[in-house]
């Protein structure tokens, strides 16, 4: 029996609307795994929080496809008006969810959902053409050209049905364009050159909120269009020719630009697929954000696509604004900004996401958070084209140059004559120094407290200095790289804080002792929380967000759902700092770590890729979701 006729004979159930596959966390901070069909139910309660950009933008388009495939756009603009300010009833939506759970289904054989049911004669004529599943991830190359260049295809192993679908969702959405490694001979004449969808290379704006929220902001009227037939599974139009144009939104949010079949295995997982080149969309005359499908695209105030290397990193927002002040009508951005004047509310938050491209490589990926105040600040139009229009007549300016102003009142408020001399100033000042030291833990010097952090803090400098207790910090060094429930250090840390704090009080304890195993010379102490620690990694002229390992790092680190899960991405980055002489506060550290969640991710995210400079020596600096700007 072939793999497919097994996979037929035994097909595990992997229906979208029951198959658990969606990050989630609840308005209390709880993560939950949830089906397509249970984040519509939950809609008004739960919001978004993967950490892989591409696939946060990716799941919104499901969300927005299904709503349409449901009819709840809004007629008009009443109806739209009403569910931006109450948010989108999504009860239609979950019953269309629950009625069409077969065309949701990823392994079913006639029709799986965004694949090609007719690849599976290929599979069983050719089952040589089959391919790592790991070549459906699109950041799995990045700066190579992922669809010829299978290097990285050694480290394959089969995946859940739940990543599959994740997989294939942002496979769908940011198709590059390049030579594929299939055969003309297997899958058709046009299957080996691979057409780029129209996000590729682009930036996506979407709203953030609850589920509800944001859909409520983003299912526009589509006065110039229609919903069009979603199309769940590939189906070929000889008679219209290869190259087509949606007939509305949920065709174009469906499309198929790749032909993929998922070949599962007896025990419901993906280890190998089948994938060439799937429909090309033909020319278009109108303009960009008024076609299907596009409307959430980023444009210059020309027209034309923004390209995502118009952003030189998260923190740089100046494109980003001035887009949303100059976006076309026709656009989500134009049509949200109008309502939000119109009903005297404020914009919403907003998630721009982009995938660099350039000579058929990826790049990078960007993920930029704009907070609703920026963008309904109207002064925001006119500062941010300043900062643009500085940008396009000056020379060898600093990624992201001039971004950081617009979190500025003084820069805000400021006239024309004062915001230039404000950003030439840029070009003469020095760095800030972001990352001060202190020989003593804080607070020493004053009272000492009974507070179990400083208490521990004020034993672990203690501990380094006493030739006595050098065995207790290998110990501990050696627990940062293998854990081991035996180890003795484990109740010397643990007895001095509550139980609830004893695995972050045992981990940070492990850096501690591999920082000073590192550097034995640099100081015990440190002002500087991690994340803004990191802004000091680097090489050359690019540190922090400019430095690519780092970038890496830090994304490492946010990904990271446990503690266990953080712990070797932050035993490198503390290796890091120990090798540069810097020291990070360590009660700052602990009191993260025991509160790791969304809040402290959302926080140090926001310390790395922000640009202001720390509080003074003698003040505490803040934790990770304590009085952050935004990023």
């Amino acid at each position: 029996m072939t793999a497919s006729a097994a996979t037929a004979a035994f097909r595990p159930p992997a229906s979208l609307a029951e198959l658990p596959f969606i990050e989630v966390a609840y308005q209390c901070g709880k993560l939950a795994l949830l089906s397509l069909a249970q984040v519509l139910e939950q809609g008004d309660r739960v919001r978004l929080v993967t950490t892989d950009p591409l696939l946060w933008a990716a799941t919104v388009r499901l969300l927005l496809a299904v709503t349409y495939a449901a009819g709840s756009a809004p007629s008009g603009k009443q109806q739209y008006r009403h569910q931006v300010l109450h948010g989108l009833d999504l009860e239609p939506a979950a019953r269309w969810v629950r009625a069409h759970a077969g065309d949701l289904d990823l392994f079913e054989p006639r029709k799986p959902l965004f694949q090609d049911g007719s690849l599976h004669a290929v599979a069983e004529g050719r089952p040589d053409a089959a391919i790592p599943v790991l070549y459906l991830d699109v950041t799995a190359a990045i700066r190579r050209p992922l669809l010829s260049d299978h290097r990285h295809l050694h480290a394959s192993v089969p995946v859940s049905a739940a990543r599959a679908a994740c997989l294939l969702l942002v496979q769908q959405m940011w198709s590059m364009s390049g030579r594929i490694s299939a055969s003309d001979a297997i899958y058709g004449k046009g299957s080996t050159f691979g057409s780029r969808s129209p996000a590729c290379g682009g930036l996506v704006i979407q709203p953030d909120g609850t589920v509800a929220q944001a859909l409520g902001w983003r299912l526009i009227p589509l006065y110039d269009s229609r919903p069009g037939t979603a199309r769940w599974t590939y189906t070929s139009h000889p008679t219209r020719g290869r190259d087509q144009v949606p007939d509305g939104e949920g065709d174009a949010l469906t499309w198929h630009h790749r032909r993929i079949l998922l070949l599962a295995q007896g025990d419901g997982t993906v280890g190998r697929v089948l994938f060439a080149q799937g429909r090309r969309i033909g020319e278009q005359t109108a303009p960009l954000t008024s076609r299907p499908g596009c409307r959430d695209l980023l444009t210059t105030e020309f027209g034309a696509l923004l390209p995502a290397r118009a952003v030189t990193g998260e923190e740089d927002v100046a494109p980003l604004l001035h887009s949303w002040w100059t976006a076309p009508e026709g656009s989500w951005a134009h049509t949200a900004r109008r309502t939000a004047d119109a009903l005297g509310c404020q914009p919403p938050d907003v998630r721009v996401t982009g995938l660099t491209v350039h000579h058929k490589k990826i790049d990078n990926v960007r993920h930029v958070f704009l907070p609703g105040s920026l963008l309904g600040d109207p002064r925001g139009k006119g500062a941010a084209a300043h900062v643009m229009n500085t940008r396009a007549h000056a020379v060898d300016t600093q990624p992201g140059f001039g971004s950081t102003h617009l979190h500025q009142e003084t820069f805000m408020g400021s006239s024309d004559t004062e915001r230039t001399t404000a950003l030439l100033d840029d070009f003469d000042a020095d760095a800030l120094d972001l990352f001060v030291t202190a020989d003593t833990p804080h607070r020493a010097g004053t009272t000492e407290t009974d507070d179990p952090i400083d208490v521990l803090t004020r034993r672990l400098g203690k501990w380094a200095r006493s030739h006595h207790t050098r065995t207790l910090m290998a110990d501990l060094a050696a627990w940062a790289a293998d854990p081991y429930p035996t180890s003795q250090a484990y109740s010397t840390v643990t007895r001095l804080v509550p139980e609830d704090l004893h695995e972050a009080a045992m981990l940070t304890a492990a850096l501690f002792a591999a920082h000073r195993r590192t550097a034995s010379r640099a100081p015990l102490y440190g002002n500087a929380p991690i994340a803004r620690l990191m802004r000091a990694s680097g090489t050359g002229s690019r540190w922090g967000p400019g430095h690519r390992p780092t970038r890496a790092s830090m994304t490492l680190v946010l990904a990271a759902q446990s503690l266990e899960e953080l712990r070797l991405p932050l035993l490198h980055v503390i290796r890091d700092a120990a090798s540069s002489s810097l020291t990070p506060n360590w009660a700052c550290l602990l009191r993260d770590l025991a509160r790791w969640g969304p809040t402290v991710r959302q926080g140090w995210q926001a310390q790395f890729y922000t640009n202001s400079p720390l509080p003074p020596r003698h003040e505490q600096p803040p934790s990770a979701d304590e009085g952050l700007p935004a990023a």
